[in-house]
């Protein structure tokens, strides 16, 4: 029998559990399949050095900010730099998790779509790693760019470039910045209350640390947004993933534009 809870139609005991349990273990598997599909990426070293000086060079020629320059600035004062990689390694994921939890569990009108850019993302994101293989720019030292995790700590990678599980010529694009966006798209379009602003601050805060921190470029970040943006406006267009308020209840997310905001 349905039921109203937290703002959602939830089906009774066992059967919610076990609903949950599909798509949390279809999420799971999407993700790794990401996470592994990076993995298969064999980009030459020299192929993705080119692309990253490739690359610095445009960002001179749009007058972009130095990144070197301001990571240079910051570390005037260093008492942000592990905080910031502990940020960078421990929040990405659980934090994408922990939002599309709060969608299932509360906003479950919201869900398909979510789900639908979560995925769509991702897939965007590995053909690009497969197309544009990019080095970071913590490996251009020519650049002046400090590696704060290898310095600092914690890293994310625990073998050099082109050994383990982790392809570290993925820059291009950043779904840490990518990502970031949806949450806070999803929360200022779901959410309820002021306080829910609060949250614009998590894109923005990821944006200064993977840029500060030497692991993306700005353009990573640029692509990775463009990427869930695209994905938001694709899905608006599809019935099946309208993620309006349910019928009779007027909220946050009543008015819409191409990407439902």
């Amino acid at each position: 029998m349905w039921r109203s809870v937290g703002g959602f139609r939830a089906l009774g005991g066992g059967r919610v559990v076990l609903a949950g349990a599909l798509q949390a273990g279809l999420m799971a598997a999407a993700l790794a399949a990401y996470g592994y599909g990076r993995h298969l990426v064999e980009a030459a070293p020299a192929e993705a050095f080119a692309n990253a000086r490739a690359l610095w060079d445009l960002e001179r020629a749009l007058l972009l900010p130095d990144e070197a320059a301001l990571q240079d600035a910051a570390l005037r004062w260093d008492g942000w730099v592990r905080p910031a990689n502990e940020y960078y390694v421990r929040v990405h994921f659980p934090a994408i998790t922990v939002f599309m939890a709060w969608t299932w569990l509360l906003r479950r009108h919201a869900w398909p779509r979510v789900r639908a850019v979560v995925l769509g993302s991702a897939a965007v994101a590995l053909a690009v790693h497969f197309a544009y293989p990019l080095a970071p720019p913590r490996m251009l030292p020519e650049h002046g760019f400090v590696d704060l995790m290898t310095v600092y700590g914690p890293s994310a990678y625990q073998t050099e470039p082109g050994e383990g599980l982790a392809n570290q010529f993925a820059a291009m694009p950043s779904l840490h910045v990518g990502w970031a966006l949806l949450i806070a798209w999803g929360v200022v379009r779901h959410g309820r209350g002021r306080a829910r602003w609060l949250i614009v601050a998590h894109p923005v805060l990821t944006t200064l640390i993977v840029v500060l921190s030497a692991n993306h470029y700005w353009l990573d970040g640029v692509v990775g947004s463009l990427i869930v943006v695209g994905a938001l406006w694709a899905t608006s267009a599809v019935p099946a993933l309208r993620d309006g308020p349910p019928a009779g209840r007027a909220g946050p997310s009543s008015r819409r534009d191409s990407v439902g905001a």
